[in-house]
């Protein structure tokens, strides 16, 4: 049997069926669940395409790895490392799922009644289930460690921020559905792990050895029964969101949140993503990211206080961050004996030029955060910098030869110099721009503190470095805890009401 035949006897005639049946519905497409079909058949056709361009790369990676590897007899052809037939398969799978998610919700006549009764607790299974998600893709940035683990390690990092962004937009809206999304889930899954397990013994493609860590069922390896599960799970959520009515309000709540600043930002921690499949690119990726970071807090600042004070903001947070790294790293003081020589680019006066753009970026980011405490800026620069220090080291950036080593190399001085610097810096902004630390606009780039609590541990972890990574996301989660505490405790005070003799 060639790919093509598979498609023929597995794959198009389903896609007929389920055609047929939707050609021939009475009602809308989606049923009540969503009664206008135009926005439905939007959301239907969309989808196939999102999942065709995200996924395009990613599959011709593990093609050209050898995870995935197809006898030439029985393909037509390829672009790139990938076969014709494998390119359908993004689309044709997403158009079954689809369609047959649309036809559940056709048929659940008491869906609305029960979704009305049915509220789950928003924020915990939103932002606890993206937690979770998130947590898997730190796994999976773990095993890409190893050969052994690289199919399951590249499926868990391709796929489970995405699941996790869909579950944090929207996580609440899918489950009041829950009985429909997982039968629309799990009911093409094992549809597609029968045929996969056929197409394995029939020889149209294999699963590497090498690769995959030994456990399945049959001929079907478990990283295969992951990669249709998570696969399903896009498809579904993603569509049910799209035809959600409550999806467009929130939305047009997010977009009066856009603005150019919080754009860079997330454009900033984008361009970590390729990392575990470019780790030689580590240097280019992380000057980038800091520099798009740096842009973000100016944006910040300058929207609030003026292009000109946040010019010269930025100016003094660079200077005296070169200023103090080029000192430490000739004097060993304030933070220990280190150097940068054989730092990679580019380098400013000797110093990488990602290092003075921190110290710029990162206390506008930290003193935000802390609402304008200086001391506690300080801490959280010191908790930020417990994970950089080996996860910089790691790619060379600098080396410490400090004879009192407390952490990656690091000497209980640096942790200090870190406070003391991000203090000082933190208490200059506020001075500087009083109303806009102490009174935040919502959201602020404080939140790139939350986003490196998931991005640096999943960096360690790709060093091998499981403690460091667990230490990291300790320290950075307590002190961005004790922020968020003392921030709350401060809210509370502001509205307390004043009573007077």
């Amino acid at each position: 049997m060639t790919y093509l035949q598979y498609h023929l006897v597995f794959i198009v005639p389903l896609l007929l069926i389920l055609a047929v049946v939707t050609a021939r519905r009475r009602g809308a497409l989606a049923g009540p669940y969503q009664p206008d079909d135009r926005h439905a058949w939007m959301g239907y056709w969309a989808l196939p395409v999102i999942a065709f361009l995200y996924t395009t790369p990613w599959d011709n990676y593990l093609v050209f790895r050898e995870v995935w590897t197809y006898p030439p007899d029985r393909v037509l052809g390829r672009i790139g490392y990938v076969p014709y037939e494998e390119y359908a398969f993004f689309i044709l799978q997403t158009l079954i799922t689809g369609l047959f998610l649309m036809w559940l919700l056709r048929r659940d006549a008491a869906g609305r009644g029960q979704e009305a009764a049915s509220r789950p607790n928003a924020a915990l299974v939103r932002w606890g289930g993206a937690a979770f998600l998130m947590g898997l893709s730190l796994l999976g940035a773990w095993c890409l460690r190893s050969e052994q683990s690289l199919y399951l390690g590249l499926i868990l990092a391709w796929a489970m921020p995405v699941l996790a962004g869909q579950w944090a937009f929207g996580g609440d809206l899918v489950m009041r559905r829950a009985r429909v999304y997982w039968t629309a889930v799990l009911v093409p899954t094992a549809y597609l792990w029968l045929t996969d397990a056929v197409a394995i013994s029939q020889g149209i493609w294999a699963i590497s050895d090498r690769y995959t860590l030994g456990p399945g069922v049959g001929p079907l390896p478990l990283e295969e029964m992951v990669f249709f599960l998570i696969t399903n799970l896009l498809v579904v959520t993603g569509v049910m969101l799209f035809l959600h009515r409550e999806s467009l309000p929130r939305v047009q709540g997010g977009l009066r949140w856009l603005t150019p600043w919080l754009g860079v930002t997330i454009l900033a921690f984008l361009l970590r993503i390729p990392v575990p499949l470019w780790p030689a690119g580590f240097p280019l990726l992380a000057t980038l990211s800091t520099g798009l970071l740096t842009l973000a807090a100016w944006l910040f600042v300058a929207r609030h206080a003026g292009a000109a004070r946040a010019t010269g903001m930025a100016a003094l947070g660079v200077t005296l961050g070169w200023a103090v790294e080029k000192l430490g790293s000739v004097t060993g003081w304030p933070f220990g004996v280190y150097s940068y020589d054989g730092a990679p680019g580019p380098l400013l006066g000797g110093v990488p030029l990602l290092v003075p753009l921190g110290w710029f970026a990162m206390p506008v980011v930290t003193t935000l955060l802390a609402r304008g405490r200086a001391w506690l800026s300080g801490l959280l620069l010191a908790a930020w910098d417990a994970g950089l220090e080996p996860l910089m080291t790691g790619h060379g950036f600098w080396t410490w030869a400090d004879p009192r080593p407390l952490w990656s190399g690091a000497p209980l001085l640096n942790f200090l110099g870190w406070w003391a610097v991000g203090t000082g810096l933190a208490w200059l902004f506020t001075r500087l721009a009083p109303v806009m630390f102490t009174r935040p606009e919502r959201p602020s780039p404080a939140l790139a503190f939350g986003l490196e609590v998931f991005f640096l541990p999943g960096g360690l972890l790709l060093l091998g470095q499981p403690g460091a990574a667990l230490g990291t996301l300790l320290l950075m989660g307590a002190a961005g805890l004790l922020a968020r505490v003392l921030a709350e405790r401060r809210g509370r005070g502001a509205t307390r009401p004043v009573v007077t003799r």
